[in-house]
């Protein structure tokens, strides 16, 4: 049969059939393949990535199907083969810092320690997550600007989320003179804190002395509030003010570093009167 195939035209017709059978159905399994890993990536990764990763399967798989097709009809793969090797070499050196922040990039959506929306510490960048990428991701500071920050510093970085609970404590220290009333001055600053609308009742606000420095009588003013958006901000703003402003207005002070400076020996103080020439 191989031979009447071949002698029909010049053309080997099983030659042929096999290469279009080859084709079909390494196509169609590359399809296959890539919509089943893309349904199964998409239940633990974005959508994006899920699709980027299903493709990149499939187009490997494609290039796979090609290749068997060329040594089908006896194309001499030896040198494509090694072509390819020095290019993957110089791609992976070329691209080792892309490979690492890709790698990164997914071990965080697997890991999640923040998502789009949260207020985040890294480093010395501070702000909302505005997006996560597979290569980077984006933060607005509180200024506005926006910073990009490479998955793989942020996958070896110290990561603080500050939206990862449902209320946060915000501490205040304030330093009343020695002279002063303590009990009046936590009364004055218990008042201001229970006024205030976003402090919570529980867990509860906390008012103690909490060293007795140098210049001052140091009182710790610990208040917990809803870890929602911009809210911690606000309220610390708020309350900085509004600690401040009932304290001067009770007439209480809050002092400066003072300094005293002794002699040991007494000194000697002489005024010397110049005289004006006649």
């Amino acid at each position: 049969m191989n031979n009447i195939t071949t002698n029909f035209l010049g053309i080997d017709w099983f030659l042929v059939l096999e290469v279009i059978a080859v084709i079909i159905v390494g196509f169609v399994v590359s399809w296959f393949i890539r919509i089943s890993l893309y349904k199964l990536l998409v239940r633990a990764l974005p959508h994006r990535l899920s699709k980027t990763i299903a493709r990149t399967v499939y187009y490997v798989l494609i290039l796979i199907v090609i290749l068997t097709v060329l040594g089908i009809i006896g194309v001499d793969l030896t040198g494509v083969l090694m072509a390819g090797g020095i290019i993957g070499i110089i791609l992976g050196f070329a691209l080792q810092n892309t490979v690492a922040n890709l790698f990164s990039g997914l071990f965080l959506h697997w890991e999640k320690p923040f998502k789009i929306g949260d207020v985040i510490r890294i480093g010395d960048v501070e702000g909302s997550v505005v997006d996560i990428s597979i290569l980077s991701t984006k933060i607005r500071g509180l200024d506005g600007v926006v910073t990009r920050i490479p998955n793989q510093t942020v996958f070896q970085s110290n990561i603080i989320n500050y939206s990862g609970s449902i209320a946060r404590r915000i501490d205040f220290r304030v330093g009343i003179a020695y002279k002063e009333d303590a009990e009046k001055a936590y009364e004055v600053l218990r008042k201001v804190v229970v006024e205030h609308p976003f402090v919570l009742v529980k867990p509860k606000p906390e008012i103690f002395v909490v060293e007795l420095g140098s210049s001052s009588v140091d009182i710790m003013v610990r208040v917990w509030v809803p870890n929602t958006g911009l809210i911690p901000w606000i309220v610390k703003r708020e309350l900085l003010w509004k600690l401040k402003k009932a304290l001067t207005e009770a007439g209480i002070e809050i002092p400066f570093i003072q300094t005293d400076i002794w002699f040991r020996a007494p000194l000697k103080v002489e005024v010397v009167e110049s005289k004006k020439s006649t």
